[in-house]
């Protein structure tokens, strides 16, 4: 099945700026809702509710999605979290002190995945912090495709990460799996 034209409008839109938000891609009647829901096989009202709680699209989702757009899901991130801030509560701002020093290791590129936040970390004790079940997380780490966006949202929190720098974090452990070798 050939990919909708407008996918190809998406990307210069985003690259000169006119392009903010995720929906914008549907307020500019760049690509109809219809065909991208299609594309990531959902129903048309599952999929406008996933566009108005991006929290709940998977990382594979919205690589698909991306790519169909010729955005990285770096990008994608960029879109949603320009639409969907989220403000850490107080408690959230209350973080160990080196929780602080992640930060500083992805931006001078010691970290490089999230497994890398991991080894520092421990799956277990980020899984405490957002909430979850430290198998729930596991699960997640092994099968990086099925990811919530919501629970990375909430990971990169904890370290004062965008969401744009988690899917990178992701991307690049993502590719990792696929091709079966690891990166930290």
């Amino acid at each position: 099945m050939a990919k909708h034209n407008g996918y190809d409008l998406v990307r210069p839109m985003f690259i000169t700026g006119d392009l903010k938000n995720l929906s914008d891609i549907f307020t500019f009647d760049l690509v109809p809702i219809t065909v991208v829901a299609k594309d990531l096989g959902k129903d048309k009202k599952r999929f406008k509710e996933l566009v108005d709680n991006p929290d709940e699209f998977n990382y594979q989702e919205i690589k698909t999605f991306g790519a169909n757009c010729n955005l990285l899901p770096f990008e994608m991130g960029i879109l949603i979290q320009a639409e969907h801030p989220r403000y850490p509560s107080a408690d959230e701002k209350k973080n160990e002190k080196k929780f602080l020093a992640i930060k500083t290791m992805v931006k001078d590129g010691t970290i490089s995945s999230l497994a890398g936040i991991v080894k520092y970390i421990g799956k277990y004790k980020i899984a405490k912090k957002i909430g979850i079940k430290g198998s729930t997380l596991d699960r997640y780490l092994k099968k990086l495709g099925i990811f919530p966006i919501g629970m990375l949202r909430s990971i990169g929190e904890l370290f004062d990460l965008e969401l744009s720098e988690m899917l990178k974090l992701v991307a690049a452990q993502y590719d990792a799996q696929i091709n079966g070798t690891r990166k930290t």
